[in-house]
Formats: C-alpha cells, structure tokens, sequence
C-alpha cells in the first residue's frame, strides 16, 4: 500500500522536528563568585525549557537552600547563561551545589565554603592571567599539556581566585564581531573543556575583570564599537558583584575579604587610543569611584587589581605608563592621602615579576603574574625585558600562577607573594609588611 506524499512528508517533517529538539543538559558550571559568610552567586550555562535551579545542600544541618533572586542572558540556540544568588546562609559552613534542570537530572560534585565569621583571620588566596583554551583543532597546541595547571592550582586549596584578565581569549575575529560570537566562545570555553578546569572554578570563589582578549580585538579601546555587547556578555558569564547604580558603566566593581579589600578596575572601556598621553585609561567615572572608596576604607590591606601593568616604564605591549597625566594623578593622590595598605595586582605581560617604585614618599608594589597556559614571552627578542623597577631575582618567564597569603595578628600583617611553576613547584617568593605601606615623611 502506497501513504500519500502528503502524509510522508508531514512524518518526515515530524522527524525532522525531533532531532532539532534538544534535550536538556548541563552545559558548563557551576561557577562560584562572590562569596560571603552570609551569601553565595553561582553560575550555570544549560539548555532546556521549564523548571531549573540551583538548590545548596548544608549536610551538617540536613537542610537546603534555594535561589532567592537570578539573572540570565541567552543566546539565539537557546543556551542560557544563569546567574543566581542565596542569602541566608551561615558563617564556615560547607554546601554542596545541586544542579537540577528538568529532564536532565541531578548532581552534587562541587562544594564551596562561606566566609568565617572573624575580623582578620590568616587566609591565602590565587592570581593568573592569560588563560588561552583552544577547542578546535589547534587544541593540541593552546594549551596542549599545559591545562594540569589547573589541578595543580586546586591542590593549594585556595579561598578564592583572582583572575586579571585575558581569561577566556577571544583568539579568531569571529569571536568577537558579534554577540553570538562572544557568548559561543566564552560558553564553549567552558562546556568543552577538561575537568581540572571545571573542577577548579566549581570548587572556590572566582573574582574576575577583563583585558582586551576577553574584551574585544588585541589592545583594543574605548572605541570598540561592540563594547557595551562584550560587557553584557562578560557581566552574564562571570558572578561578580557590581555597584548597583546601573549609571556606573564599565566592568569594575570591589569586593572585602575580612580585613583586605580588593579594587577589581576595568582598563578598557574608557581607555583612550595609544599615543593619547593626556587621554584617559580609567577614565573619571571610574577614577573618581576609586579615590572615594580608597579614602573610605580601613582595610590593612588594598588591592587593586588591573589588567595593564602599572609601575613598568618599559611600553612594551602596554603599560599604564603611555598615559602619565592619569596615572600620575592617582600615584599623586594615594601618597597625599597616605592611603595605607595599596598594592597593584597586574596581568596580560606573559612572565611573573615584582616591581617597586618609591612616588612622592610612598613606596608602591605592583604583583604582576601571567601567564597561566598562554605561550610565554621571549622577552628579550621582543625587547620587553628591561624594567626599571623590577626587584631582583623576582621575575618568572614560564607558565605560572600566584598565591598571596595574609598572614599574622590584626595590626602586625604581612602579605606573602608566591609564584608556582605550571606544575604547582615554589619558585619565587617576596614578603611585604603592613608597616611599609605608608607615606614615609621627608628627612
């Protein structure tokens, strides 16, 4: 018996309809971010329709969590990048993260812990930049063997990771042209990808900024024309915190871990073309929410955390010292104001090192540590090796990531920075006491 064509062609437009249906799943996550002794943000990348959560299970006192607020952005495939948050949970408590989306199933293989509910307890945590993670065929080489860096990270068992840029690499134009691009890449960075990687952002607090490869083009600007595209998409993939006045554009936020504050800034938004000397990097908007919350806090220690290196007169790649009139006016304004405490955290330079440079009486540290599985820099080809104010011995030129650790009683502190080769071995160390960060008065 012969069926109508009509009839076959509505079954095999039936079929076709079926294999287009994607079944729920897991895509990526889940992501820790900020984290308090009271709160938690977390976030997934999944695909599926009606019910989904996050639910937080605390063993100890068999009970569980749900979300009380979330945010998301999608993409035209219907991947959805979900950012939610719990409030209401208790000092040094352990909990488990529970992924249920509806028709996938459930799993707990990640846990975190909250914030202890102390002033100035010792706490260590870690620092990277540049995190090149191929998925196409070029896999092999970036980053090839070099992704056991993440296991050898997660064995410090840090309280939290600082990321300082280039975290994710927007490597091919595609990447960046469009919002499809964007968010394909930093979604397929992730779900794609081997489990030391996964297990390490699942398994502690991550802080993140930008740099221009998870911004736009390489050194790219305030002119980039997709830079509002690329901060919403960066703000639905990284569970940062940021200030509520939605005026404040930019990617720039703070955060407080017990008696250390961190200034996380965004170098890219605002910054002027290169050559602009007089132009601006932060740009006022951001500058003078810097200064405001420089002058307000008590913190032993302040970090601020920058993509671009600070101290380093060599411009070599880039450097916040192409735009002195900006950078002179914040050195100006910490040692004015004697604002205890600061020390720079830098990335994007592909080696590790440690300058120092005494500005007007006050003597500054800029921590830079990269890369973390990007190729390293021959710096000496390329003319980047020479730095005035590097300390010796300091400097690191391979694959690497860092650690401070905060140490000692409330008011006797001491900030310790380590570097780690790729395979988790000590290879740099240099200490810096709470005492020393402060305006020194002329003889």
């Amino acid at each position: 018996m012969k069926l109508p064509l009509t009839v076959i062609w509505f079954c095999v437009v039936l079929l076709v309809q079926a294999q287009k249906e994607k079944k729920p799943r897991l895509l990526a996550g889940p992501v820790i971010g900020n984290v308090t002794s009271t709160t938690a943000r977390i976030w997934i990348g999944y695909r599926g329709k009606g019910s989904n959560a996050l639910i937080l299970g605390d063993t100890a006192e068999k009970r569980v969590y749900y979300p009380t607020s979330y945010r998301y952005i999608h993409n035209a495939k219907g991947e959805i990048a979900l950012t939610m948050d719990f409030t209401g949970l208790k000092p040094n408590h352990t909990y488990n993260i529970i992924c249920s989306i509806e028709g996938f199933g459930t799993h707990a293989r990640y846990s975190f812990k909250t914030d202890k509910d102390e002033e100035a307890p010792a706490f260590n945590f870690l620092l990277g930049s540049c995190n090149l993670l191929q998925y196409d065929y070029t896999r092999g080489v970036f980053p090839g063997g070099s992704n056991w860096i993440f296991y050898y990270m997660r064995r410090k068992k840090p309280d939290f990771m600082v990321w300082l840029g280039d975290n994710v690499y927007y490597f091919y134009q595609k990447d960046w042209q469009n919002y499809e691009g964007m968010f394909r890449r930093q979604m397929k960075t992730r779900k794609v990808f081997n489990k030391f990687y996964r297990n390490f952002l699942g398994n502690q607090p991550n802080y993140a900024i930008w740099d221009d490869h998870d911004y736009g083009p390489n050194d790219s600007n305030r002119n980039f024309a997709l830079k509002d595209t690329s901060l919403l998409v960066f703000r639905g993939f990284w569970p940062n915190v940021y200030p509520e006045n939605e005026n404040l554009r930019g990617n720039y936020f703070s955060f407080r871990k017990y008696d250390c504050e961190f200034f996380m800034l965004d170098g890219r938004y605002y910054r002027a073309p290169q050559g602009d000397t007089a132009g601006d990097f932060l740009g006022e908007q951001q500058l003078t929410w810097l200064k405001s919350k420089l002058l307000s806090s008590d913190a032993t220690f302040k970090f601020i955390c920058l993509g671009t290196q600070v101290l380093n007169n060599n411009p070599f790649g880039e450097s916040y010292c192409e735009y002195p009139r900006e950078r002179n006016d914040l050195l100006d304004f910490i040692a004015k104001n004697n604002v205890r405490g600061v020390i720079f955290l830098t990335g994007d330079k592909h080696y590790s090192e440690v300058s120092k440079m005494e500005w007007k009486g006050y003597p500054f540290y800029d921590i830079t540590c990269s890369p973390l599985t990007a190729p390293p820099l021959p710096r000496r080809i390329f003319g980047a090796y020479h730095n005035d104010y590097r300390i010796t011995g300091t400097d690191y030129p391979f694959r690497n990531f860092g650690r401070i650790i905060i140490s000692g009683p409330k008011g006797n502190r001491t900030c310790t920075f380590q570097i780690f080769g790729r395979s988790g071995v000590k290879r740099r160390e240099w200490r810096i006491h709470q005492s020393e960060l402060t305006t020194k008065s002329s003889p």
